[in-house]
């Protein structure tokens, strides 16, 4: 990638971070708005004023750093923004005094901001597309191009069919590895009980199996014949295949692959850059329906919204090697600009990550307030003053320490 396009891409993920937040904080605001509160501002960014357009209430600044933004509400507790000194607001449309059950819709109404995002995003792509790109968990896989596997399906089905094309649902069976007249490896067949390892597929399954349990049986036999069999070092190393056609759908095997069918062997290096390769990659998820595809949509979100809450635990195991920060987006955002459908999955995964993460019970994040409000919603009263000081402060603390090691983690990276 140019310099050019990687700066191209480091900006374009800033305006994508800028709107998310941007986005959330309007779910605060019209919440806050519907409810009576005066609003002060509308801040996008944060730091110096750029520019600031006034409303009748509420005024809108840009701001110079675009990694933020807030809304600001008036207070007996905070003192009003600069130029705003002189304004009189009614008790009754003070922060404080807003019943407790409109605060609370007001806490949780920016991270559902970001929920609503990710889901559009999500349910729109896939029903528009009826699919999901890179899904290890469903059926077989993907050939690249020229690459052995390809190849020798295609050399064995041209036999019949001079004009097939070789995709996804062709799927792998089994495979044998030789070298001169060894045989190395063999779940094919049980022609030698004592080569076959743990098959991918029993030759008599009419369901074909997933791309996890298709990639990993390469990757574990093929570690083990590397330690055990120096296979790098062999001269005649060839490769063969067995193989089942299936639905696209459902995986399920067509009635003229319900014979299990065998290529030749290789002829051809089976190498690339170094490393013993076959050429297969997570193949696409196709849904039968609109509706099934919109379905997937919701799920998709959820599962990407739990991602956040794993890496975030992860901390606990591997440290926070796998915590990203804005620059770490941002420089990520540079990857994905070469294809709209990566790129705005990205935009929804991020979305749906920030509905998670904002509602974490760790103060001052909008869960722990969320949490805080329920608590003196059936209290009827109050929280100490003087505690919510401490806790909000440690809270910060720790959140800014957060950002601080996560964002050198990103320029390390």
């Amino acid at each position: 990638m140019s310099t050019g396009m990687f700066l191209l891409g480091f900006l374009i993920g800033i305006v994508v971070v800028l709107i998310l937040i941007t986005l959330h904080e309007l779910g605060h605001c019209i919440v806050a708005k519907l409810s009576g509160a005066f609003v002060y501002e509308f801040a996008i960014g944060f730091g110096p004023k750029l520019f600031t357009f006034k409303g009748k209430e509420t005024w809108v600044t840009i701001r110079a750093f675009p990694l933020g933004g807030y809304c600001s509400i008036a207070s007996d507790k905070v003192e009003p923004p600069s130029d705003r000194e002189d304004e009189v607001v009614p008790k009754e449309r003070q922060m404080e005094y807003i019943a407790r059950w409109k605060k609370f819709f007001f806490l949780i109404f920016g991270p559902l901001m970001n929920l609503f995002i990710a889901l559009f995003i999500f349910t729109t792509i896939f029903a528009a597309t009826q699919s999901k790109t890179n899904d290890m968990d469903f059926f077989g896989q993907k050939f690249q191009k020229d690459a052995v596997a390809e190849k020798l399906i295609l050399k064995n089905e041209q036999k019949t069919n001079p004009e097939v094309v070789i995709d996804q649902t062709y799927v792998i069976w089994g495979w044998k590895l030789i070298n001169n007249e060894e045989v190395l490896f063999n779940n094919i067949d049980n022609s030698n009980p004592e080569l076959n390892s743990e098959k991918i597929q029993d030759s008599d399954s009419l369901q074909a199996p997933t791309y996890t349990k298709i990639v990993y049986n390469f990757i574990n036999n093929l570690n083990d014949l590397k330690s055990n069999k120096d296979i790098e070092n062999k001269e005649d190393l060839k490769i063969m295949f067995s193989y089942k056609k299936v639905n696209k759908y459902d995986g399920k095997v067509l009635d003229d692959y319900k014979q299990i069918k065998t290529t030749e062997y290789s002829t051809s290096d089976l190498y690339s850059n170094k490393q013993l390769a076959v050429g297969i990659m997570a193949p696409t998820r196709f849904y039968s329906s609109r509706i099934e595809a919109y379905g997937a949509g919701w799920k998709e979100t959820f599962d990407q919204s739990l991602n956040i809450l794993k890496s975030f635990g992860s901390i606990f195991t591997k440290g926070f090697k796998n915590l990203t920060g804005p620059v770490g987006i941002a420089t990520q955002t540079a990857t994905m600009l070469g294809d709209a459908r990566t790129f705005f999955s990205y935009v929804a995964m991020l979305s749906a990550n920030l509905f998670v993460l904002n509602f974490l019970i760790i103060p001052p994040l909008d869960g722990y307030k969320t949490v805080e409000i329920l608590i003196e919603m059936i209290i009827r009263k109050d929280l100490s003053k003087k505690y919510k000081i401490w806790i909000y402060s440690i809270g910060a603390i720790l959140m800014l320490g957060l950002f601080i090691v996560v964002t050198l983690l990103d320029f390390l990276r």
